[in-house]
């Protein structure tokens, strides 16, 4: 049953690909992420009148010790302004279940966390992921990333 949950996704990913604007990862190594490493991801686009939906995409270790992993998402503007935004990422149930998929060991999630946006200005776009978790150091974070892409009308 599993094995179908996991084939089912990465269909609609898979599907879903042409209607991304962004999307791009970066490995922890050693599966530390430092809160003075944040996560750097940039797009330059034109594209002033569709709306879009963000996506954590997030992979973490099984002995990953928290139920949640919290963000600081921060865009930086072509006009040099900038926003941050405080994202909680729920990882696991209370009973301790996770909410991800994957293979083993490895979870792959992917968290909504903006929909129906829109690109004010035409630019470069750079974006900002930093944990704020209150240990230095968070283990068992594998890679970080965002998705971002097009709504349907």
């Amino acid at each position: 049953m599993r094995f179908l949950r996991i084939l089912a996704l990465a269909l609609m990913l898979t599907g879903c690909a042409d209607e991304a604007l962004l999307n791009q990862s970066q490995e922890m190594k050693k599966g530390e992420w430092v809160f003075d490493q944040p996560v750097k991801l940039g797009l330059d686009l034109s594209d002033t009148l569709n709306n879009y939906a963000y996506f954590i995409q997030l992979r973490h270790g099984g002995e990953y010790k928290y139920r949640n992993l919290i963000v600081y998402f921060k865009t930086f503007y072509p006009n040099n302004t900038y926003k941050v935004d405080t994202i909680d990422c729920p990882l696991a149930e209370p009973n301790g279940r996770w909410l991800g998929s994957g293979l083993g060991d490895i979870l792959d999630n992917q968290i909504l966390f903006k929909i129906n946006q829109k690109f004010p200005l035409g630019g470069v776009y750079n974006f900002e992921i930093q944990h704020a978790m209150r240990s230095d150091t968070v283990h068992e974070i594998y890679d970080m990333g965002l998705l971002i892409k097009r709504m349907k009308d």
